[in-house]
């Protein structure tokens, strides 16, 4: 309060607390005001003393509660302006709204573009809203877990309640990552209920979400007069020849590279990813190819979303259409009609599997997957490609009755052979594969 800088024209100036720590100095302002010369060692004298010195101590009284609540540990790691900045901050007793920092969290998740996730997480927030219209972190122990539990049960909320439980212990999770802070001592949500709850865990049945090598060769021939009937199955069929690839990573996909391949990072785990684009793949590229991107899809259709949501309608019509017309010949015929995009990659794992007797790991890693077993192994190993080129194409070759040539032919038993024979098998082997497609599907085509 030394000289005249800081004085308001009714020659007041504001009473300040001065912290010392770590030998550098930091002030914390107040709401009172007193001419400078009534202030002596901290105290003031004259008119209203008594009032001003016991707001005076009440604000001293606040900030070594909030001090000696920091504790030693945590008041030694901080400078000067941290311990200030913390003393100030009233938030040590205010309640953190759970359903603000949810309503924040999914608006991060669309900012960040991960659509999938701020769906399933928007659901969960309109139930919870549903069950209560405040809630903060305090509120939520067990028995509001339960309950909750309780309502959506009630409600008719089915098999989601588990998926909606995890997305509210994520948004849990996150809250206390934020607002807590361990190195420094301050943690603003001790409680943690989730600790106590068991959710039980979705059984993935990947089987039912699987199309059969028959039921696939049916969805092969299947032609359609209307073209986004005609559209969804094309697109099945290429998800299916990429290997499974999803429609948010197909949609933006860019164009093969100068090695015929296309490379990507999956949306869903950011690992980057690379496929080679076989004849079949090509032929369907060939009805839909953008300018830019791979296809033209994103021409029509806004995001990938509401192409996904076509497509999956399509496939489902397509589906009834191919059941009918395999039971007029045959009564107890069976092909699933709840078909969605999702079925080409379990697909494709499926018959990989039982029908091309594919090892699961190389599988595993056609599919991208990543071994969390083996994650520093996987930095010494260079990747190899051809493992996965491999695979889909002796996965392709079943499909469309081609033979696969093994990797690594005994050159001793091919050394005496006649180079016009080799030519000869080079021939054939360019034969078209729509050919060789035609011929294996003609017999079962619809009329």
């Amino acid at each position: 309060m030394k000289g005249n800088i800081h004085i308001k024209p009714d020659k007041t100036s504001n009473i300040k607390i001065r912290l010392i720590h770590k030998s550098v100095p930091q002030y914390f302002s107040t709401d009172l005001y007193v001419q400078p010369e009534k202030l002596i060692k901290g105290w003031v004298t004259g008119k209203n003393s008594a009032f001003i010195n016991s707001r005076i101590k009440d604000e001293l009284d606040k900030y070594t509660t909030r001090y000696l609540k920091l504790g030693a540990a945590a008041v030694n790691k901080m400078t000067a302006k941290q311990l200030r900045d913390r003393l100030m901050a009233d938030e040590e007793d205010t309640e953190i709204d759970f359903l603000k920092f949810a309503d924040e969290y999914y608006q991060e998740l669309k900012e960040e573009k991960k659509d999938g996730s701020a769906r399933a997480l928007q659901g969960f927030i309109k139930n919870i809203k549903s069950f209560k219209e405040d809630v903060m972190f305090s509120d939520i122990d067990l028995n509001f877990l339960k309950e909750f539990q309780k309502y959506m049960k009630k409600e008719g909320v089915g098999n989601s309640i588990n998926n909606y439980m995890r997305y509210f212990r994520l948004v849990f999770n996150r809250g206390r990552d934020k607002f807590n802070d361990e190195d420094r001592g301050i943690i603003r949500i001790p409680n943690y209920p989730f600790r106590k709850l068991k959710i039980a865990k979705t059984e993935v049945k990947t089987r039912e979400h699987s199309l059969t090598l028959d039921q696939l060769r049916s969805l092969i021939n299947y032609k359609s007069s209307k073209p986004r009937e005609q559209m969804a199955k094309d697109m099945f069929l290429l998800m299916f020849y990429l290997i499974g690839i999803n429609t948010k990573d197909l949609y933006g996909l860019q164009k093969p590279d100068k090695d015929g391949r296309v490379a990507y990072s999956r949306a869903k785990t950011k690992r980057k990813y690379s496929i080679k684009v076989e004849s079949e793949a090509l032929a369907v590229i060939e009805g839909y190819a953008g300018d830019n991107l791979l296809l033209n899809i994103a021409k029509v259709y806004k995001n990938y979303l509401d192409w996904q949501k076509y497509l999956n309608i399509e496939l489902k019509v397509i589906g009834a259409t191919i059941l009918s017309e395999l039971r007029k010949s045959d009564p107890q015929a069976v092909f699933p009609t709840d078909i969605s995009t999702n079925w080409a990659r379990h697909t494709w794992a499926t018959i990989a599997r039982n029908d091309c007797r594919i090892n699961k790991d190389d599988i595993a890693l056609c599919l991208g997957h990543e071994d969390s077993d083996n994650k520093v192994t996987d930095i010494y190993i260079r990747y190899d490609y051809s493992i996965i080129d491999e695979s889909n194409r002796k996965v392709l070759d079943l499909i469309f009755g081609k033979q696969t040539e093994p990797k690594n032919k005994d050159k001793a038993s091919v050394a005496g052979k006649k180079k016009s024979k080799g030519n000869n098998a080079d021939t054939k082997q360019k034969k078209s594969r729509d050919e060789d497609q035609y011929l294996l599907f003609r017999d079962i085509s619809f009329k």
